[in-house]
C-alpha cells in the first residue's frame, strides 16, 4: 500500500507543480503587461522588478488551491484513462484509500499556505502597496507617512493630532484628553509637537491641565515636559493599515482594539477570519476534484479537467465574494461569511465522494 501511496503522491505533486508554475506564471504575465505602462509614464521602470518580485508570495498563495483542484482532476483522469483506478479497485484497494493521497498533500499545502500568508505575505503586500501608491501613482510621501487630523481612541484616552509622522514618529499639534472611570476630564495635554524617544513622549511648547482633589484643575505651561503614555507610535500606525498588510494574529488583536474602543470591527473581524479559511480551500478543492474526476470509467480528460476547475473556481469565488458582502454589510456573522463557501463547497464534496460508484 506504501508503495501505492509514493506512487499517487508522486504523480499529483509532479502535475501540481507543472499546473502551479503555470497559474503563477499567467498570473505574473497579465499583471505584468497591465502595470508596466505605469511604471513607464510615471519614470518609476526601477521599481518594477522590486514590485513584481514581493508580489510572488500573494500569486503563490491565490493560485494553490487552482493548481489543486486542476491537479487532482486530471492526475485521477489519466489514472482512469488508462485503467489503473479499474486494476487498483481489482486489488482491493478503495476509492478512499486512492483520494487519501490527495487529502493529505492539499492538508499539508494548506499549512504551507497558511505560514506563508501570516509570516510572509504581510510584508510583502506592505512593499507592493507602498511601491505602488507612492512611486507609480505619485502620491506624496505625507500621504503614505503622515496622517492628517488624526482622531484616536486609546485606553481612557483620546487623541486629537494635526498630524503623524510615522518615519519620524513625531506628532504636530496634539490635544490628549485623559479621563476617569466616570468619564471626567483629570488632565489635558496640549502641545505644538511631541517625539517619541524609546518608551515615552517628548512634548514641545504647550500647557497641561490637571485635575486637583478638590475638582480644580491646575494650569501649567512647559517648553519641554515628558510623558508617560501607554499609547506609541505603533497604536498610530494601525490606523493606515490595510487587512491586507496584516497577518491573522496581528488583525485579531486590531479588531479586538478597535472593538474595545467602542468602534465597528466587523470588516476586521471577517478579513481576520478569511485569513484562517482561505488556505483550507485547499483541501475542499481537493475534495471535490476527486469525485469529479471518476465520475466517468474512462476518465476525464485534460481539455475537460481545465474546464471543469475553472468552472468550481469560478462558481467559489462568486459565493466567497457574495458571503464576505453580507458579512461586511453584518447581515451574516463574521465567521459564518468567512466560512460559508467553504462549508458549502465542502459540504458537497464529501456528498459527490460518499455516493462514487466504489
Amino acid at each position: 500500500m506504501k508503495i501505492i501511496t509514493r506512487y499517487i503522491s508522486k504523480e499529483f505533486l509532479k502535475l501540481f507543480a507543472i499546473t502551479f508554475m503555470t497559474f503563477v506564471m499567467l498570473y505574473m504575465l497579465v499583471d505584468f503587461f497591465e502595470k508596466i505602462d505605469n511604471f513607464i509614464e510615471t519614470g518609476s521602470t526601477e521599481y518594477a522588478p522590486t514590485y513584481f518580485i514581493h508580489k510572488l508570495p500573494f500569486v503563490a498563495v491565490q493560485m494553490a488551491p487552482v493548481a489543486i483542484l486542476m491537479s487532482t482532476i486530471i492526475t485521477l483522469g489519466i489514472f482512469s484513462k488508462n485503467h489503473e483506478i479499474i486494476a487498483m479497485k481489482a486489488n482491493g484497494i478503495s476509492l478512499f484509500r486512492i483520494g487519501a493521497p490527495f487529502i493529505v498533500t492539499a492538508l499539508i499545502i494548506t499549512i504551507i499556505n497558511f505560514t506563508i500568508s501570516e509570516l510572509i505575505v504581510p510584508h510583502t503586500n506592505r512593499k507592493v502597496n507602498e511601491i505602488w501608491r507612492y512611486h507609480v501613482k505619485k502620491k506624496p510621501p505625507e500621504l503614505i507617512y503622515k496622517h492628517e487630523q488624526l482622531w484616536y481612541k486609546g485606553e481612557n484616552t483620546i487623541y486629537n493630532i494635526r498630524s503623524f509622522n510615522s518615519r519620524t514618529k513625531t506628532l504636530e499639534g496634539v490635544i490628549i484628553n485623559q479621563f476617569d472611570r466616570d468619564f471626567r476630564l483629570v488632565r489635558r495635554i496640549q502641545a505644538h509637537s511631541a517625539t517619541w524617544r524609546t518608551d515615552y513622549w517628548a512634548f514641545y511648547n504647550g500647557v497641561v491641565k490637571e485635575r486637583d482633589e478638590n475638582g480644580s484643575y491646575r494650569i501649567t505651561p512647559f517648553k519641554e515636559k515628558n510623558f508617560s503614555l501607554v499609547e506609541s507610535p505603533e497604536d498610530f500606525e494601525q490606523v493606515a493599515k490595510y487587512s491586507d498588510e496584516m497577518g491573522f494574529a496581528e488583525l485579531r488583536e486590531y479588531a479586538k482594539k478597535i472593538a474595545r474602543e467602542g468602534y465597528d470591527a466587523c470588516r476586521y473581524l471577517v478579513d481576520m477570519h478569511i485569513k484562517l479559511s482561505f488556505p483550507f480551500i485547499c483541501v475542499i478543492m481537493s475534495l471535490i476534484g476527486i469525485p469529479l474526476a471518476l465520475r466517468k470509467e474512462k476518465g476525464v480528460g485534460i481539455a475537460t479537467g481545465i474546464g471543469i476547475s475553472l468552472g468550481i473556481i469560478l462558481l467559489y469565488l462568486a459565493t466567497s465574494v457574495i458571503a464576505r458582502t453580507l458579512g461586511y454589510s453584518e447581515v451574516v456573522p463574521p465567521v459564518v461569511a468567512a466560512w460559508f463557501a467553504n462549508i458549502l463547497f465542502g459540504t458537497i464534496g464529501l456528498f459527490l465522494l460518499l455516493n462514487t460508484r466504489q
